[in-house]
């Protein structure tokens, strides 16, 4: 068995995370289960804010996939619509 240096098993653990991640966003869209009703059992709220966001962002970058593979979307325009929702997850200090 070969060794995995540390920074090799923490790529790995985040691939499984974003794998993971896409398989439950394809879950709720299949099924469609809303992020209210996802996140219903989250207590702490900035959590469950942080959760949402996240879910809502990967359900419309899915969808945005799926209009791009369906050429409604070229390469381009995919992109600049994925760059500007994964950057709105940014958190930024004036928006307080």
């Amino acid at each position: 068995m070969q060794d995995k240096s540390f920074l090799q098993a923490i790529e790995d653990l985040q691939d499984r995370i974003s794998s993971n991640f896409q398989d439950a966003v394809g879950h709720m869209l299949v099924h469609r289960t809303t992020v209210v009703k996802a996140t219903l059992d989250i207590k702490d709220e900035k959590m469950r804010a942080v959760v949402t966001d996240m879910l809502i962002t990967g359900q419309i970058i899915a969808l945005l996939a799926l209009m791009r593979e369906l050429r409604m979307l070229d390469e381009a325009q995919y992109d600049e619509f994925t760059k500007y929702l994964l950057h709105s997850l940014i958190p930024n200090p004036f928006n307080k």
